[in-house]
């Protein structure tokens, strides 16, 4: 029975999902739904994906050959099955490792100044400076009344001006379209939570007015400068005399382009098409973790084996080029410890093995005819 909902992820060429392409078989739509999570240039891109879907929808193809031909035009897997739109809900709302590394990237740290006048700042504030009065709601002699507005007193406002030297007010976070942040039951905020808070509150105070107080009666404004200098103390504290030559890792670290599991490694599988008049080239590249990459590899190999012999260059030398390209590639992924799934889409199935797979048994067909072209030459031969 086909599942009421199926979609594709679709991803950035670095590997972020943008959003998912998906159908819904029960009321007969096709659908666009950009991740909350994306910074402004999968933002961009999101948009591009969204004509896209709007071109493929006013060609009037069903809607699995429609959703089959924009997962072609990602290069990503087959669609997925999901029980219904809350699903692919749940999907555009979650967020990654990468995602948080993605907004971590936007502290300056280097600026040493900006860094140093926060932590001044936020030292000298006061319970008193915490405290925000308000003024307003008088009523004027012709009857209107004045909105209320915080008055902030200098010190606390000293606090966040600071927010914006560090770059922990960012464009890469969208926050229009998340509800507005909130302090966990700990007391304490992940670092990328607290640029999350920053950019909120340097935002949403101008539009509503008050943001800030509510920020400071809750606690979540001191969660928040706390964890941010706590991020930039361990991001420039020496590294300990005893690991000084040890190598220092490069940014973050690899996260599967497919379902954001971890461990993974950078990879390419290939597919090769010959035909006689046309040959055709295929790969998948990026982080892979084992079950993502096992269920690439089975599959651009299968595409090899019953596509990529019909022309003589394909036959002696790309199909078996591209056959063992992906062999090595694979026993990179399957040294990987197996991750759990990601959190921003499900991981890819690798299904049976190749050679349970009948379409891979094409080969034997050139294989043969190789085999019978050698014997009858050299049996004509004698």
């Amino acid at each position: 029975m086909q599942d009421p909902v199926q979609y594709i992820a679709v991803q950035a060429p670095d590997g972020q999902v943008l959003g998912y392409a998906w159908a819904d078989y029960t009321v007969g739509t096709l659908n666009w739904a950009q991740r909350a999570a994306n910074g402004v240039e999968g933002t961009r891109l999101g948009k591009e994906w969204w004509d896209k879907v709007e071109e493929v929808r006013k060609q009037g193809l069903p809607l699995a050959g429609a959703l089959t031909e924009l997962a072609r035009s990602a290069g990503t897997g087959p669609p997925v099955g999901a029980s219904g739109p809350e699903a692919v809900e749940a999907l555009v709302f979650t967020v990654t490792e990468a995602d948080h590394c993605r907004l971590l990237a936007q502290l300056d740290h280097a600026n040493a100044d900006a860094w140093r006048e926060l932590a001044e700042a936020y030292a000298v504030l006061t319970d008193d400076d915490r405290n925000v009065r308000w003024g307003g709601g008088e009523k004027s002699a012709s009857g209107a009344i004045q909105m209320p507005y915080p008055i902030y007193s200098e010190p606390l406002w000293r606090v966040v001006a600071a927010l914006w030297g560090i770059g922990a007010v960012t464009p890469e976070y969208r926050w229009s379209v998340h509800p507005p942040p909130t302090l966990p039951p700990t007391g304490r905020l992940h670092p990328a939570d607290a640029v999350r808070a920053a950019t909120f509150l340097g935002n949403a105070e101008r539009i509503s007015e008050g943001t800030v107080d509510e920020a400071v009666r809750s606690g979540l404004f001191d969660a928040m400068v706390v964890a941010l200098l706590e991020q930039h103390a361990a991001q420039c504290a020496p590294a300990p005399a005893a690991r000084q030559a040890d190598p220092v890792p490069q940014g973050a670290p690899l996260l599967c382009r497919f379902c954001g599991g971890f461990p993974a490694a950078h990879v390419t599988f290939h597919a090769h098409r010959g035909l006689l008049i046309a040959l055709r080239f295929r790969r998948q590249e990026g982080p892979m973790c084992a079950t993502c990459g096992l269920g690439v590899y089975r599959e651009l190999t299968t595409q090899t084996l019953w596509q990529g012999w019909w022309s003589p260059f394909s036959l002696f030398l790309f199909a078996p080029f591209t056959l063992i390209r992906n062999l090595v590639a694979v026993g990179t992924v399957k040294k990987l410890r197996v991750s759990a799934p990601g959190r921003h889409g499900r991981q890819v199935d690798p299904g049976v093995p190749i050679h349970r797979r009948p379409l891979a048994y094409v080969a034997l067909v050139p294989v043969l005819w190789v085999l019978f072209m050698s014997v009858t030459g050299l049996v004509s031969g004698r």
